[in-house]
């Protein structure tokens, strides 16, 4: 830091009595540098943006029946920490992790009194409640593969032109078209290494030494850059309950609330994302007599020796339909 502030005719230059000779250039170009690099909170700096359609409905409570439906279009994005300082215009903006497509919506229905009906038919259809939870979204973006011809800083593994993201399905939506087992979801052939010279080199692996000739490139540091196509398995969520308010004593003062709530109703399966591993290596297998994959790139590892699953631990993947039954008194 010296020989730099002597070379610019400031020699002996420090920002405040006693700081540091040894201190790199950088901390001493901080607005408060004694205090080192202090980061902004709740500043409007332009980071980021916003862009979304969004549509509420709301239905309040009449004759028992209330809803709620909410719907966004939205893409998020920000400001990427700067890769190639020779070209800061390489990479001005960059996705968020928010999903592109939202839909959700909840009804709730209580049923009345009704006066055209005895009083004993009133008694065992009245004070049932009856609701529904639903929300559909877009699936997770993926990060993509990090390259191995590392430079001086994190690079992603290039796409190839022309080449499939996905060895079956849209976005992994169906599962009938493929099983997590045997079946590599994620093509490989569609990431590609990076050489340092710009150029992509297909048969550049963690076998073989990528030429070092040419300027470095720069690729995505973290946070990762994002592809719009590129997405993991969408995870719908429909949950339901049926409950009842069962009221006795005099004026009813007494009440007892009988509640079931059923999670994934449908009984949906739920997949959790594919690895992003390095492309160029083949997928791992070892499990079902060594023929079910356990890892690596475009694997969804949905694989658990019998008797040592933690499904808790996966929530909510992988998870088949769940009910509770509550019962409160009160009085």
């Amino acid at each position: 830091m010296q020989a730099k502030l002597a070379s610019a005719g400031r020699p002996g230059f420090t920002p405040y009595a006693g700081f540091p000779q040894n201190n790199t250039l950088l901390s001493a170009l901080y607005p408060y540098p004694q205090f080192g690099n202090l980061g902004i909170t709740g500043s409007a700096n332009g980071a980021s943006k916003y862009d979304a359609l969004q549509v509420k409905v709301n239905k309040r409570v009449s004759h028992g029946l209330q809803a709620n439906v909410n719907f966004t279009w939205a893409q998020g994005f920000t400001r990427p920490a700067s890769q190639d300082f020779f070209n800061p215009q390489s990479a001005v903006w960059m996705l968020q992790q928010i999903p592109p497509v939202n839909l959700n919506f909840n009804i709730v229905y209580i049923v009345p009194k009704f006066a055209a009906l005895p009083k004993v038919a009133n008694t065992l259809v009245k004070d049932w409640q009856v609701g529904w939870f639903s929300n559909y979204q877009s699936g997770a973006f993926l990060a993509p593969p990090i390259s191995t011809t590392l430079n001086y800083l994190p690079s992603e593994d290039a796409r190839v032109p022309g080449q499939p993201l996905y060895t079956t399905g849209v976005n992994l939506n169906d599962h009938s078209t493929y099983n997590p087992y045997y079946t590599q979801v994620l093509n490989p052939k569609a990431w590609t290494q990076t050489l340092p010279n710009g150029t992509i080199a297909s048969n550049c692996n963690v076998n073989s030494v990528c030429p070092a000739a040419g300027p470095p490139v720069f690729g995505a540091n973290p946070p990762i850059v994002y592809y719009k196509d590129f997405r993991a398995p969408r995870t719908p969520s429909e949950n339901a309950s049926i409950g009842r308010n069962i009221r006795f004593g005099k004026d009813g003062r007494y009440n007892l609330f009988i509640r079931g709530e059923f999670v994934n109703i449908l009984n949906r399966t739920i997949m959790p994302a594919p690895s992003t591993a390095n492309p160029q290596n083949a997928p791992q297998k070892g499990a079902g007599a060594g023929t079910i994959y356990t890892g690596g790139f475009g694997v969804i590892n949905a694989y658990f020796t019998p008797g040592s699953g933690n499904l808790a631990a996966n929530a909510p993947f992988l998870q088949g339909r769940t009910g509770t039954i509550i019962a409160r008194f009160s009085f």
